[in-house]
């Protein structure tokens, strides 16, 4: 898969970084950069996370699904385009 193609997984990975209020962005490698904004800044927090790795940090951890962990921790799980296109815009 090339970098700017996005699988049903890495859609979902995408969308609980942001409900984190994390932007994702794919680097070479087929491994994932995390980064945060900071007023009108983003700062990497970390580079060359697999999937797994950013997953955890989204508080997926074992069985536990993306969409579940943001459930279980108040987060609302964008299910309309709009939706969607709000988080994106977010971060």
């Amino acid at each position: 898969m090339s970098n700017t193609e996005l699988g049903e997984l890495d859609r979902t990975l995408f969308i609980a970084a942001a409900l984190r209020g994390f932007r994702l962005q794919r680097i070479p490698g087929d491994d994932y950069g995390l980064y945060r904004r900071n007023a009108e800044a983003v700062e990497l927090m970390a580079c060359g996370l697999t999937f797994r790795d950013v997953a955890n940090r989204c508080g997926a951890y074992g069985s536990t699904t993306l969409r579940a962990a943001a459930e279980r921790d108040g987060l609302a799980w964008p299910d309309t385009r709009d939706a969607f296109l709000a988080l994106a815009g977010s971060v």
